[in-house]
């Protein structure tokens, strides 16, 4: 109110005039408009610090933690989004856990089988690397029999050969027994012959001897010379009775020779059957040791490639150990990283809710988190926008 006077003419005031104005309705409307903004820092106070617990406990990891209350326009849309979100999140990760869950029995399973199979390709490294050694072994060995039964095949071959001149020796030999019993035939009948006519010239010496003596004197040179003759005629035939001795013996030591060739020859025959014989099996063995030979050198070169094959198998089966491994401990490091958020799958627990329950005398809000909140319920963007102190707007 205001007060002016009037003033007399002689410039003294003889009246007041009051003037006033009723602002009842204007001090009602500001007091309502103080009341609501009082109640909308209150209520956006409260909001805050709900939100604000629950972003500590989602730091912490809770994901069971929601927010809710009576709120009305932006601040219920808030509330009804950071819940969505919240619960999104929760689903998520849930899954997450479920797929990781998973991902380590799976990898466990791989480590288990990959350590299995690596002993087992160890193992069988190990049998095919003494089978191949033992091959070795016996590849070599069957080639020094293959040789070795060459060498036998090559022997008896000369052996046959040898035993075929031989027998023609022999036959050469009887043959040549034939012709001297013959010859010993010819000379006993020879023989016969000197001994006939030693008998004749004694009988000739015996007629003269008897002549000369007729004769007398005159034929006493005559008696001389038939004694000499006579003499002659003895010694002839006593040697012709020796050599007719020695003819037979000799003729029946012949007959024993030829006998005893002949066998020979009969022997040596059979042994040069006996000896093609053993020639032809020879041959066959040679021939079979060098067809095992080959057949096992190629079971060989078999057996080394399969080595080889299974130590570069070996060689996979360590890497995917290794990586089997490394997958095992990724998938454990994993696991301990998701099992620091509380989804509510791994317990009973209800979810934490924050109620939004209005403080009295709660101070007002900055304005920093006011226009924070205010451009979020404008319609701000919902993901990606980093804020300050590290979190990132839902």
């Amino acid at each position: 109110a205001s007060y002016n006077p009037i003033l007399g003419t002689d410039g003294r005031p003889v009246k007041v005039i009051k003037l006033a104005v009723d602002i009842t309705r204007e001090e009602q409307d500001n007091n309502r408009r103080e009341a609501a903004r009082v109640e909308a820092e209150k209520a956006q106070t409260t909001l805050v610090e709900a939100l604000a617990s629950s972003l500590s406990r989602l730091s912490d990891g809770d994901l069971t933690t929601q927010v809710e209350g009576e709120m009305q326009g932006a601040h219920q849309r808030i509330c009804q989004d950071y819940n969505t979100a919240v619960g999104s999140l929760r689903s998520a990760l849930t899954q997450v856990m479920e797929a990781v869950s998973g991902l380590r029995g799976g990898s466990d399973e791989i480590s288990t089988a990959s350590d299995d199979l690596s002993r087992r390709t160890e193992q069988q490294a190990a049998s095919l690397e003494e089978t191949a050694a033992a091959l070795d072994e016996i590849t070599a060995t069957v080639r020094r029999s293959a040789e070795g039964a060459r060498q036998a095949s090559t022997a008896a071959a000369g052996a046959r050969s040898e035993a075929e001149r031989s027998g023609e020796v022999v036959r050469n030999a009887i043959t040549a027994m034939d012709e001297i019993q013959k010859s010993s035939v010819q000379i006993g009948e020879i023989i016969g012959v000197i001994d006939e006519i030693a008998f004749q010239t004694n009988l000739l010496a015996l007629n003269a001897g008897v002549e000369a003596a007729r004769a007398g004197e005159s034929g006493r040179g005559f008696a001389v010379v038939a004694s000499e003759v006579r003499s002659l005629a003895q010694r002839s035939a006593e040697a012709a009775k020796e050599i007719k001795t020695l003819i037979s013996t000799s003729t029946r030591q012949v007959a024993a020779g030829v006998k005893l060739v002949d066998e020979a020859g009969s022997a040596l025959s059979a042994i040069g059957v006996r000896v093609a014989e053993m020639d032809a099996l020879v041959s066959e063995i040679s021939a079979s040791a060098q067809e095992q030979a080959t057949g096992l050198q190629q079971v060989n070169t078999a057996v080394n490639q399969m080595d080889q094959v299974t130590q570069q198998n070996a060689a996979m089966v360590e890497e995917t150990t290794a990586a089997a491994a490394n997958l095992k401990t990724e998938a454990a490091q994993l696991a301990a990283l998701v099992d620091r958020f509380e989804t509510g799958a791994q317990s009973s627990r209800p979810p934490v809710v924050h109620t939004l329950k209005p403080r009295a005398g709660a101070p007002a809000p900055l304005m920093r988190d006011r226009a924070k909140i205010v451009a979020f319920a404008g319609g701000g963007s919902v993901g990606g926008t980093q804020r300050e102190d590290g979190w990132e707007e839902f």
